[in-house]
């Protein structure tokens, strides 16, 4: 009894982060989003605008776009616009003048009006992005998020019900192609991976597994390399969100949530994976 009522309470703490990566209720809602203008905020670091750049030129679909600076938003005030831009976390070690968020959050955000501040009723999605971002890990992180982005959208448009875009649903069964995972092998940051004893990775993933440079990872990202997925995380001060995503085109393979100091990879992460690779094999991908 009690080992279930602790089973409840950590799917409860998932459910309730921003686990489902959007906050649409409606598949109308999505729909008319798609003749929504995107306005590409443009902050002074250069480094994060060039990447923004390059990312939504080469992965964004869902909706029109334009670029502008930051001081320039006031031209649009009326219209039919939402806003994408960078909100960094009070912990993470970004220098880049950007936005922040009143739900601790560590992401590109989309909202419906631009702020420097997001609050919950302003948001309508999020990419999540590491918590150390210096000049040359802005290409790589924005690509991830903008991808992240671009299929939450064109996934999301696509559920059968309304429903399915809860965020129980999109937690337990976020629709992506996890047949990905049978034949590509998955690369974790060095002293990312945190096993106990004599538990061996590529077992427990049941597959090919290999620590790296996180500059490895990085050129896997730029490469969009379909031969890899990998491990990253993104913490506040409430949740460490971990991920498992596709080198190319980002596709979310697994999402999970821990405590702020528990960000590694883990055993139970591991196992969780060849689960997920169990169910797509019989279940046709996803």
């Amino acid at each position: 009894m009690k080992k279930l009522l602790f089973i409840f309470i950590l799917l409860m703490a998932a459910v309730q982060s921003f686990a489902q990566f959007g906050t649409f209720k409606k598949k109308d809602d999505l729909e008319k989003f798609k003749d929504t203008r995107l306005v590409v905020v443009l902050f002074p670091d250069s480094a994060y605008s060039a990447s923004v750049i390059a990312a939504v030129e080469r992965y964004w679909t869902y909706t029109g776009y334009e670029f502008a600076e930051d001081t320039a938003i006031y031209r649009y005030k009326k219209g039919d616009f939402a806003f994408l831009y960078f909100s960094k976390s009070k912990g993470s070690k970004i220098k880049a003048r950007v936005a922040n968020s009143e739900e601790d959050m560590n992401a590109l955000v989309v909202t419906r009006k631009f702020s420097r501040r997001v609050t919950p009723d302003n948001l309508l999605a999020f990419g999540f992005c590491g918590n150390k971002i210096d000049t040359n890990d802005w290409e790589p992180e924005i690509t991830r998020a903008v991808q992240l982005l671009n299929n939450y959208f064109n996934n999301a448009v696509q559920v059968k019900s309304n429903g399915d875009l809860s965020m129980g649903s999109m937690v337990n069964d976020y629709p992506s192609d996890k047949m990905q995972l049978v034949d590509k092998k998955i690369l974790i940051e060095e002293k990312q991976l945190e096993l106990k004893g004599k538990e061996d990775g590529p077992t427990l993933f049941d597959g090919d597994l290999e620590e790296v440079d996180i500059e490895e990872i990085h050129k896997a990202i730029k490469w969009q390399d379909n031969s890899y997925v990998y491990y990253c995380f993104s913490k506040d001060e409430k949740y460490c969100n971990k991920l498992v995503v596709s080198a190319a085109n980002s596709e979310l393979m697994y999402y999970t949530t821990a405590s702020p100091d528990k960000c590694k990879c883990t055993s139970s992460d591991l196992k969780a994976l060849k689960s997920i690779k169990v169910k797509a094999t019989k279940g046709g991908g996803r």
